[in-house]
């Protein structure tokens, strides 16, 4: 008869511990839910080309060498395995989750623009003997909310308001300079409305100037219904020179303006992305517009909390100039078109000349949203 084998394993040899059936459950849900998330962000990471999903993989296997070998050490279900067993299911797992975390965000900007969508006031406003209506501005906007202001403006127009613009002057070659100089500060680049229009075409929405220009022929035929309202850029420099002059705390934040700044600086960042993005393809360029419109739908949501570093200049100043034209215009009836930051500082300056001012009526447009685009067939006509 024979004996029986020894069946004990040899000194150092690790057994394979079999896992408690809730483990292996839960496992397996966690396995399902990363991924079909993963499957849910794949169209994402193929949108910004192979080499994001190549440079995942890569990271993956670093950080698999490393959870591996902790998981060797603390599992013993995972110890009695071969490291290269334990590493290609850490590979698998690491591979899923950064794949879903690159692609929530994308997930999470596209969803934020639709469900918390930015807005802008329009506000009626009166003292008694005159009427203001101030509808609140964006630089860079859909096409649909542009399309409901022009329409707004030419019914004010019909019912006998002035229409007063935004827009800084630059009547002479020094104010000029300035308003360059100024624009290079505030976002990385002399042609400010260059710049505007060129982040517009990347996020899928348009710049309000392109919309404008509908309000052209009126222009020319009643030139007295159309005024730009704004401030010179000379006169923006002579505040900014009171304030560095005056102002102990300004003069030691602005003391390094207009100095040239090196390649890192925050302003020049934003303009090189826009480049990069209109070199891409279109899906990197789809990509980039959900980006850019949830990142402006996060920031406009967030408007006002905290002002910028010029604002005493672009801002206050500027309200207050505006208020004293109101004030001093024979106009009664005024439509203004103004960035939407202006409204409270404008209703402050006009209760300060007049008490009397009072907020009316209040309506709110939508100011970002994905472009529509809208393809149909007429049937019945071939030929």
């Amino acid at each position: 008869m024979k004996t029986p084998s020894n069946t004990h394993p040899s000194p150092g040899a690790h057994a394979a511990v079999p896992s408690p059936l809730w483990r292996i459950r839960l496992q397996a849900i966690a396995w399902f839910v990363l991924v079909a998330a993963f499957v849910l962000g794949l169209p994402i990471l193929l949108g910004w080309g192979y080499g994001l999903l190549i440079l995942l993989v890569v990271v993956a296997a670093v950080l698999a060498i490393a959870s591996a070998w902790v998981v060797r050490r603390l599992s013993p279900t995972a110890a009695g395995r071969r490291f290269a067993s334990v590493w290609s299911r850490n590979l698998l797992g690491w591979t899923l989750v950064l794949g879903v975390l690159v692609a929530a965000p994308f997930y999470y900007l596209m969803v934020i623009t639709e469900t918390r969508p930015a807005t802008v006031p329009q506000v009626s406003l009166a003292n008694g003997s005159k009427r203001v209506v101030f509808q609140g501005m964006q630089h860079i906007g859909s096409e649909r909310f542009y399309q409901a202001v022009i329409y707004d403006v030419e019914k004010a127009l019909s019912e006998g308001y002035v229409s007063y613009y935004e827009g800084v002057q630059t009547s002479t070659p020094a104010s000029k300079a300035f308003f360059e100089q100024l624009s290079q500060e505030l976002v990385g680049g002399s042609d400010l409305s260059g710049t505007y229009k060129s982040i517009g075409e990347v996020c899928g929405m348009k710049f309000q100037l392109d919309y404008f220009g509908l309000l052209e022929a009126d222009k020319a035929e009643h030139p007295k219904r159309h005024l730009v309202a704004d401030v010179d850029a000379l006169e923006l420099k002579a505040e900014y020179e009171r304030l560095m002059r005056e102002d102990p705390a300004f003069a030691q934040a602005h003391a390094s303006d207009f100095q040239p700044k090196p390649a890192t600086n925050d302003n020049t960042f934003l303009p090189k992305v826009v480049e990069w993005l209109k070199r891409g393809t279109a899906s990197q360029q789809a990509l980039g517009g959900v980006t850019c419109r949830g990142l402006f739908t996060l920031t406009q949501a967030g408007a006002g909390t905290a002002p910028g570093r010029m604002a005493p200049v672009i801002l206050d100043f500027r309200n207050r100039a505006l208020a004293q034209r109101i004030m001093q215009s024979p106009d009664d009836k005024i439509f203004i078109t103004y960035g939407a930051a202006h409204l409270p500082g404008l209703v402050a300056e006009l209760r300060k000349l007049d008490p009397k001012w009072a907020v009316g009526s209040v309506k709110w447009l939508r100011t970002i949203e994905a472009p529509q685009h809208i393809e149909g067939q007429l049937r019945g006509l071939e030929n």
